[in-house]
């Protein structure tokens, strides 16, 4: 099965890319040493195609032959062709053979130009098709990744009935800490009811296989080594808002319908650094879930038109928000307050 990665660098060789694709395709080859090494394999494996580079003329004499097969074809019964007849050889006419098997009389005059001419021809069908087939693959992708985030949407929404309108409030402190525990505590209430929810086709954790949410009793009896990997998996590829301070006090967020108010989204890539957007879909954009339930493809972390990032509040952090309306995202080990040493 080809993945995400190396559709991209195919397509980086074929010079199949848009030229957003193509800056994210150049800056892993610049940063990963693996992406280098898998586009020098498949670079060897295309090496063949060189071959079918150069322009060739149609074979001697085929015009010729063709008709020539044409003619020895008579309809049937003897009578005139006519609209929707099927020409067929007559009975009679067909040479008993001498053997097993046969070839026909045109196998011994196949050349290697013939060869090369229907690999040319392969090869410039699959330019024009691969192209369509990324895209095809991109939409299928982002298209699953928005119903995922609309099964959640709907689940927090159900949460929030029996919470007083509350959405799963993340702790401030403690081994729970962490934005991702959204999808166990919807677990525990039953509204989780399939690990796919969490997610995105078009993210690379998809690539690694399937993810089992831990339960809120497996967190509690995890050692410190799987606490640390769980809070980094158990929200999966997407991230969740990580509530706001008012008067200095750490608040959950309430179910007020909000056309603006982003609640999930997927999971902004690499570290905690204002600016990042995800890296999912090939860097092209991020799938967000408004606290309405609306989900909408962004090419940019900032929202029109107040032009506030998703990934970070007021202050440019990646932090809980510094009031009601200021959403943060973050991913599922983001830690909802950030501590400072006092200096006096």
């Amino acid at each position: 099965m080809i993945d995400s990665r190396q559709e991209q660098l195919l397509g980086h060789l074929l010079g199949v890319l848009d030229d957003s694709e193509q800056a994210v395709v150049e800056a892993r080859l610049k940063s990963d040493p693996l992406w280098r090494q898998e586009l020098a394999g498949i670079r060897r494996q295309l090496e063949p195609l060189d071959a079918c580079r150069c322009q060739f003329d149609p074979p001697r004499g085929l015009a010729e032959r063709t008709c020539q097969a044409v003619a020895s074809y008579v309809p049937r019964n003897g009578h005139a062709a006519q609209p929707g007849d099927h020409a067929v050889v007559p009975r009679r006419e067909i040479p008993k053979p001498t053997r097993w098997f046969e070839p026909p009389c045109w196998v011994g005059q196949i050349r290697l130009a013939d060869v090369v001419m229907a690999a040319t021809v392969f090869v410039a069908a699959a330019l024009l098709t691969i192209p369509a087939i990324q895209h095809s693959r991109f939409r299928s992708r982002v298209v699953a990744c928005q119903n995922n985030l609309k099964e959640l949407g709907q689940a927090m929404k159900l949460y929030a009935t029996g919470q007083y309108g509350f959405f799963p409030r993340i702790p401030s402190q403690g081994k729970l800490a962490a934005a991702g525990i959204y999808a166990p505590t919807l677990k525990e209430a039953g509204l989780l009811t399939d690990d796919r929810w969490v997610l995105c086709p078009g993210s690379p954790l998809a690539d690694q296989g399937p993810l089992d949410v831990p339960s809120m009793e497996e967190l509690d009896a995890a050692s410190p080594a799987q606490l640390v990997a769980w809070r980094k998996s158990m929200g999966g590829s997407y991230g969740y808002h990580l509530g706001h301070v008012r008067d200095g006090v750490y608040q959950g967020t309430k179910d007020l319908n909000r056309s603006h108010f982003p609640l999930m989204a997927d999971a902004p890539a690499g570290v905690l650094i204002p600016g990042y957007q995800s890296d999912h879909h090939a860097g092209r954009g991020q799938n967000v879930l408004f606290e309405d339930g609306r989900v909408q493809f962004l090419t940019t972390s900032r929202l029109v038109p107040d032009n506030d990032d998703i990934f970070a509040n007021d202050d440019g952090d990646v932090a809980a928000g510094k009031h009601p309306d200021d959403s943060v995202i973050g991913p599922s080990y983001a830690v909802p307050l950030i501590y400072l040493d006092n200096p006096h």
